[in-house]
């Protein structure tokens, strides 16, 4: 597909402004729903054990996972933003629906759909951008769009871990405001740029056969993206049993704190994805990998706010320089024909991650304490680098251009 035809939308020429505002909006909802909701306001409403955060993100990502490379097949049939639109309608149910029960199996079910959701929004998204933009610059684009997705959840999870501490249910209006303006902001801002009409399917007279696509290299990566996906997940229900039981401070404390990391991510989220651009996607891999694992075993061994300040700062800086290199990676094996599949592959593997990562990491920080998860992560982030390194040394890891 011409770059030049896609990108004549002066909106698009040269980042996806209302793409961004649409994930920024969408993130402000699931920092409200699945930092601040799930981590506090469920053990308290509903008083279950720690366990149950992690449960809940389990369902979540089982959601993502089942549904994401069927939803990127749908995808690559009609315009990409009808699987957005999509995605944000089916949130709605769940967020009303958890407003008003206070049935933990409810919760799961509704956390799977709210996967579900998502499932058709991510694989839209990440084909956007690799639709609208050539191999050298989707680094930095993913970078941009990624800052908005920081930008929101970061907003979300500490607005929002304010709020559960004083009300029931007002977190959950909130979440829906932001998801009705997403999807306007979708349905107005986003051109349908492939000229084809919303429902109309795409030609698929020069398309690979799906069976070529899916050669050695991409497997080995996909289970690399799942290690690392895997390892950062882990971490998620320890969260909370971390700040009050060895740093001593409350959720809405320990919220606060990360704001000086949340901050360090947004100035480095597109330098992060220039740099995979320029340099090839192992580095910063790379790099993110090991910072992932220095600053968790640097949390796991501290009690003191300050300093733990300083490795939350060190973890989000490594998520930072993974997230543009992996999804790059994935763009540069898809062919446009089944770009959203395969980018629905890989961010279905993130799902897949945030079943595993919590399910070890929920009854780890249970059983053996919050810091052992921690180790357990970093751990696995360790391995992951391990593996990424030979897959590097074995395949070219720079932009296809």
């Amino acid at each position: 597909m011409s770059v030049t035809r896609v990108t004549s939308h002066w909106l698009f020429s040269r980042y996806p402004l209302p793409l961004g505002g649409a994930v920024f909006l969408l993130q402000v909802a699931l920092g409200l729903i699945l930092f601040a909701t799930f981590q506090d306001y469920v053990p308290r409403k509903l008083e279950v054990g720690a366990a149950w955060p992690g449960y809940l993100l389990a369902a979540y990502g089982a959601g993502r996972f089942l549904f994401e490379a069927p939803t990127g097949a749908i995808s690559d049939r009609v315009e990409r933003k009808v699987g957005l639109l999509i995605g944000f309608v089916l949130m709605i149910p769940a967020i009303v629906l958890m407003a008003g029960v206070n049935s933990r199996y409810v919760f799961l079910f509704c956390a799977a759909l709210l996967g579900l959701g998502t499932s058709f929004i991510w694989p839209a998204t990440y084909a956007i951008a690799a639709d609208l933009y050539p191999a050298a610059r989707r680094g930095k684009v993913i970078g941009f769009l990624n800052v908005g997705q920081l930008a929101g959840f970061g907003i979300g999870a500490l607005g929002g871990a304010q709020i559960v501490n004083h009300v029931t249910w007002e977190q959950f209006v909130l979440a829906l405001v932001a998801i009705s303006l997403a999807t306007a902001a979708t349905a107005i801002g986003v051109p349908s740029y492939r000229g084809q009409g919303w429902l109309k399917s795409v030609p698929r007279e020069t398309e690979a056969r799906l069976k070529d696509v899916l050669s050695l290299r991409l497997v080995l990566l996909s289970g690399i993206i799942l290690a690392s996906s895997t390892s950062l997940a882990i971490i998620l229900p320890a969260i909370r049993p971390y700040g009050t039981e060895q740093l001593g401070i409350e959720f809405s404390e320990l919220t606060v704190a990360l704001i000086p990391a949340i901050i360090a991510s947004l100035v480095l989220y597109v330098p992060a994805g220039h740099l995979a651009d320029r340099l090839g996607r192992a580095f910063p891999y790379l790099l993110g990998l090991g910072l992932l694992a220095g600053g968790l075993l640097w949390l796991a061994e501290t009690t003191a706010v300050s300093v733990a300040m300083i490795g939350a700062a060190v973890v989000f800086s490594g998520n930072v320089f993974i997230v543009p290199a992996s999804t790059a990676a994935v763009m540069d094996l898809a062919p446009e024909t089944y770009r959203g599949t395969l980018i629905g592959l890989n961010v279905a593997l993130t799902g897949l991650g945030l079943t595993i990562g919590p399910a070890i990491g929920g009854p780890v920080a249970e059983y053996a304490g919050p810091d052992m998860a921690l180790r357990v992560a970093a751990f696995v982030a360790l391995g992951t680098a391990a593996a990424l390194f030979a897959y590097s040394r074995v395949f070219r890891m720079h932009p296809i251009v």
